[in-house]
């Protein structure tokens, strides 16, 4: 018969043989959860990120409990708040490991490529390049698609890859609308607000503008591109109004929630409207 004390050390060993093929089939697992980002990212120094938050996110991700919808609202949140790039890397990881899954978020993969070209001074010749392909070729699909146009053209233009191109498909497809009297979505407004912009025609612009602005009372970002297009007409005045309303949700919310560590934006915010006030 086993004696106490070899009974023991078989349960110790069992036990830590147990524990260390737990470690081990955790370590695989976070090894193959891991994102290469050396791989999916662009390599050219205009596309930086953070390694740290794309393995962040890729964790957060593939949670079980996580649906669909949940991670399309996560991916937005993380646009918004600047980290498009890492989004950009787990999608081009995604189309390469999962592809069915890629198919899910397409939509912010698009959202995440046009932020990059939009806040990036000198945006990735590489991701350009593929952004603009993979955008003619739906288009191409279906060149009717006000979606796909506006992709497309607003492409072109921010990158400045084919400015006159571009305009020429937001104009075309405002005439194509106009005439079949099919009402512009959003993002349709926005971009040939734009498009007009770029091309010097203001009034058409405020026009887009202000119309966006009734759809949307509450789209600050709205009033600060409107003050923008005003001040290039020379109507300084007005600028300001549409400018100080863009500060005044901070502004009020300072007033109501002021502390010492916001007191410096507080003096900032409201120094700035009353030089607009006075302009």
């Amino acid at each position: 018969m086993i004696n106490v004390r070899t009974f023991f050390l078989l349960v110790f060993l069992l036990v830590l043989l147990s524990a260390c093929s737990t470690m081990n089939m955790e370590k695989k697992l976070a090894e193959e959860q891991r994102i290469d980002t050396t791989l999916y990212a662009y390599d050219d120094e205009q596309f930086r990120y953070s390694d740290q938050i794309v393995q962040t996110l890729a964790k957060r991700f593939q949670l079980n409990e996580l649906t669909t919808t949940n991670v399309n609202s996560i991916m937005k949140d993380e646009i918004a708040a600047g980290n498009y790039n890492e989004v950009i890397i787990y999608f081009r990881y995604l189309l390469d490991e999962k592809e069915n899954e890629a198919a899910m978020y397409t939509e912010r993969y698009y959202e995440a490529l046009q932020a990059h070209i939009q806040n990036t001074n000198d945006p990735s010749p590489q991701l350009v390049e593929a952004a603009i392909k993979q955008a003619k070729r739906q288009y191409e699909l279906e060149p009717d698609e006000q979606r796909h146009v506006v992709y497309y053209a607003s492409l072109l233009i921010e990158s400045k890859y084919d400015v006159e191109q571009g305009l020429n498909l937001l104009f075309s497809l405002e005439e194509k609308l106009y005439q079949s009297s099919e009402d512009p979505n959003k993002q349709t407004l926005q971009a040939l607000a734009n498009a007009y912009y770029v091309n010097k025609d203001y009034e058409e612009s405020v026009e887009n503008y202000l119309f966006l602005i009734a759809l949307e009372p509450d789209d600050t970002s709205l009033y600060y591109t409107l003050s923008y297009v005003l001040e290039e007409m020379g109507e300084v005045e007005e600028a300001s109004r549409y400018l100080e309303k863009t500060y005044a949700p901070t502004i009020e919310f300072l007033n109501m929630y002021s502390t010492e560590a916001f007191g410096l934006y507080k003096s900032y915010f409201n120094s700035k409207a009353k030089n607009l006030n006075n302009e």
